[in-house]
């Protein structure tokens, strides 16, 4: 299964992007404008379990 990552501005926007750090994610559902991602890691402001909507344009693959 491939792995994705979203910067934590994604799904708390109202951060400033010099004080977050990128997270994996499992991707739960994608209609190609909102996903539907798991946090599968630890960032500094989202924690491992949470589930957020963010942009589609925000999941990086890698």
């Amino acid at each position: 299964m491939p792995m994705h990552a979203i910067p934590e501005t994604a799904a708390l926007p109202h951060l400033d992007p010099r004080y977050v750090t990128t997270v994996p994610v499992r991707v739960i559902a994608d209609d190609g404008t909102t996903a539907t991602v798991q946090i599968e890691g630890c960032g500094i402001h989202l924690r491992q379990g949470a589930v957020h909507d963010v942009p589609s344009s925000t999941v990086e693959r890698r």
